[in-house]
């Protein structure tokens, strides 16, 4: 199918997204779809053509079969957003001001309903409504195959604003949805790190990460993997980068991405980074020592503006030495871990923080108390990621990853990693393989910890 996408003041043609439909095994239908040219080279609404002037009350989807859908069975005035329900770009708002009412109906999972909430605060919470997924609400296309009452559905949809809730009876089916849904409230998988999804079960919004590890141990090369890994699912991500200036980062994720030396295959560079740049990632021009209130203020105006899901700050201490100098070091840091608490709660975004360790013996393994200034960091942070690197030890094995807290479901563990220096990547060995550990009263190799969790 080939979908127009029209915009501009004289709703010109801008682009065109092709859509092919395959069944799978178990009968149900997936959708590939490709856009001509890039999707983000042009940003209107699929649908808003045949949208009157004195319309009133508009559906908003994630998709242009669902527009087709709402627009076939209700005849109400029904636009999809141009990427989805990864973002809605502010651009596009003044096309939706003229509706007095706007319905939400963006999926039938936790995301499209994460998004919803989180679109409705750009849109205006008195004039949204949103349609809860559920059993008997699916997304739009599949409601009219399954020959469902699509003009029933939106009119039950609920109010964005509501008042303080009193009861349990508002979040009956909120707690339904979370115990119905465990994968999807676990959040984004990883795809390269599964013994990461097997102890933390996934990335969530709202969440703040501390990580941690030795100077030295490829601590922001790990975790530019770790986020370029979530990156490339869609979760839209942004990196400051105060160590790193930021061409030496995007070589360094670039290398991840293509999984080779681009040195070496320079007549690649231009079909890895065509793909790289289709990527939702973005990047703080900040380098070296920052005030927390601007680095706070860009995040916040990168929400808005990007829908940013996943925020990196590398690292903390370059925010702390243009605070007060009159003030207590470790005061200073936990009121930065606090901003960083409250911007993640308030905004719906995942936080991951870098912060150095104390010094450490290196033959003893980093701990939580190890993190510098620990009491504020551990006791605020969702979660707390540790790489161990053996610094005695030269052998594949020398560096794992700890958690050492999970607040999502209460599970720790460690699991070990080897590096991939022609690609700048880390993985998981074989079972079986690399169980090697450095052992203080014997230099030779043993068995050490061949377990990948525990």
């Amino acid at each position: 199918m080939v979908f127009p996408w029209f915009g501009g003041p004289d709703s010109s043609l801008k682009g065109v997204k092709l859509l092919s439909a395959q069944s799978t095994d178990n009968n149900k239908v997936i959708y590939k779809e490709a856009t001509v040219p890039k999707c983000n080279s042009f940003y209107s609404l699929f649908g808003l053509p045949l949208v009157g002037r004195m319309d009133a009350e508009v559906v908003l989807t994630g998709s242009e079969l669902d527009t087709l859908a709402v627009s076939q069975a209700t005849g109400l005035p029904s636009v999809a957003l141009p990427r989805g329900v990864s973002c809605l770009p502010p651009i596009l708002l003044p096309y939706l001001e003229q509706f007095k009412r706007v319905t939400l109906w963006l999926g039938d999972d936790i995301r499209s309903w994460e998004a919803s909430k989180i679109f409705s605060r750009k849109l205006g919470l008195r004039r949204c409504s949103l349609v809860r997924p559920g059993e008997y609400r699916p997304c739009p296309v599949e409601a009219l195959a399954q020959g469902k009452n699509l003009g029933h559905i939106i009119k039950s949809s609920i109010p964005a604003a509501h008042k303080s809730i009193v009861s349990f009876k508002q979040l009956r089916e909120d707690v339904y949805g979370e115990l119905s849904n465990t994968e999807q409230v676990a959040g984004v998988k990883w795809a390269r790190f599964p013994e990461l999804n097997r102890i933390l079960k996934g990335h969530r919004k709202g969440e703040l990460t501390v990580f941690t590890g030795p100077t030295g141990s490829g601590k922001t090369t790990f975790i530019s993997e770790v986020a370029l890994d979530l990156c490339m699912q869609g979760v839209n991500t942004l990196w400051g980068s105060f160590e790193i200036n930021n061409v030496r980062l995007a070589k360094v994720m670039l290398t991840q991405f293509a999984m080779q030396r681009l040195e070496d295959n320079l007549e690649q560079y231009d079909f890895w980074a065509d793909k790289f740049e289709e990527l939702p990632l973005y990047f703080m021009t900040f380098h070296g020592q920052q005030n927390i209130k601007a680095v706070l203020d860009t995040m916040q105006h990168s929400v808005y503006l990007y829908d940013i899901n996943h925020v990196i700050i590398d690292n903390l201490q370059f925010m702390m030495g243009q605070e007060n100098l009159s003030v207590d070091k470790f005061a200073v840091q936990d009121h930065i871990i606090g901003a960083f608490r409250k911007f993640a709660t308030n905004s719906s975004c995942h936080v991951t923080l870098v912060i150095h360790p104390r010094k450490e013996e290196d033959d003893r393994d980093l701990q939580t108390a190890s993190i510098f200034g620990s009491a504020k960091a551990s006791q605020e942070a969702d979660n707390v990621l540790i790489l161990q690197e053996k610094k005695l030890v030269t052998c594949p094995g020398r560096r794992s990853l700890q958690v050492t807290k999970n607040r999502f479901d209460g599970d720790v563990g460690i699991f070990p990693l080897d590096f991939l220096k022609s690609s700048l990547t880390f993985e998981a060995p074989i079972q079986g393989k690399h169980k090697l550990r450095k052992v203080a009263s014997k230099p030779e190799n043993e068995g050490g910890e061949g377990r990948r969790w525990r």
